[in-house]
């Protein structure tokens, strides 16, 4: 293996033993952490399927749409690339489950194209930054959806190859309860994107360890970097090079999840080859170092 092509685990390892005792491609991943007493968090997004399930206190949250209020019952699916934070947060707590596109076209592919489970695993795709699907849970249902994370987390912290079937069962069996005792209640409407910002976010995207600049990005789409910017602010509310910088740290906090990796090659894949660099602006996004961020997200 070489570092160009990562190996990354679909469980997290224990303390003292290999991540890579269960190997699976770089994008093919579960993630899922317990947030008892969720703080406030900034804006920031995932390149995979989010989903928040809410259980107890309140927040509101934040999506570049509005303003939401985040109360117990709430299932929050977030689709790649959506911003949202969280703000004003009360005794929070959730569960977070990421499931990566591959996981979704391979294991779970009938799943995702169920009639019943499918509104789960396949929310509106990104238009701009605002498709954020809020499901609704009954009070009565909250006492069993905690009884099937409780189950999921535990499968998920035991590391093995035998246990992969064991969590997909289990996870199926958690989507299965929401798809049933869940309603829909919030869909915001698609957005026109111009096709300049994909193709400009595509990019990004796709090489963020390159050394971008305003300039060279427009010269690529050829267009005028002032009316990139502009097309840029009206769809995501920033320009180019921030946007760049949200997903240079929002990758890395990802690599920071799942993987044990070195902080500076973590800065490096980003495009952060700097330590210092690296550092400023992961704190910049996060409010926090990246080795405490990491140890916050693997002690959860």
């Amino acid at each position: 293996m070489t570092s160009s092509a990562p190996i990354l685990p679909l469980f997290p390892p224990k303390n003292g033993e290999s991540s890579l005792l269960f190997e699976l491609p770089e994008k093919f991943f579960f993630f899922m952490n317990h947030m008892p007493r969720q703080a406030d968090m900034s804006a920031h997004h995932h390149d995979c399927l989010e989903m928040a399930i809410v259980l107890g206190g309140k927040a509101v949250h934040r999506t570049t749409s509005g303003d939401m209020p985040c109360t117990p019952g709430q299932i929050l699916l977030i689709p790649p690339g959506v911003w949202h934070g969280y703000a004003d947060c009360r005794n929070l707590e959730l569960y977070n489950c990421l499931l990566s596109d591959a996981l979704l076209e391979g294991p779970l592919a009938w799943a995702a194209n169920d009639l019943a489970l499918g509104p789960l695993l396949k929310p509106a795709p990104w238009q701009g930054g605002t498709q954020v699907l809020t499901w609704e849970l009954p009070k009565s249902a909250l006492h069993e959806v905690r009884k099937l994370l409780s189950g999921l987390m535990r499968t998920y912290s035991q590391t093995g190859v035998k246990r992969q079937g064991k969590l997909i069962s289990e996870l199926l069996l958690l989507l299965d309860f929401l798809a049933l005792d869940g309603v829909p209640t919030h869909a915001p409407e698609p957005v026109f994107v111009h096709s300049a910002v994909r193709r400009a976010a595509e990019m990004l995207r796709g090489d963020l360890a390159r050394a971008w600049t305003l300039a060279v990005l427009a010269g690529e789409l050829r267009i005028h970097p002032s009316y990139l910017v502009r097309l840029f602010r009206q769809a995501t509310g920033c320009a180019p090079m921030k946007f760049l910088a949200q997903e240079r740290a929002q990758k890395a906090a990802q690599w920071l999840m799942i993987s044990d990796l070195p902080l500076s090659e973590v800065g490096a894949r980003v495009g952060w080859d700097e330590p210092k660099q690296f550092a400023r602006s992961f704190r910049q996004h996060f409010g926090e170092s990246a080795s405490g961020f990491r140890r916050r997200l693997r002690n959860c």
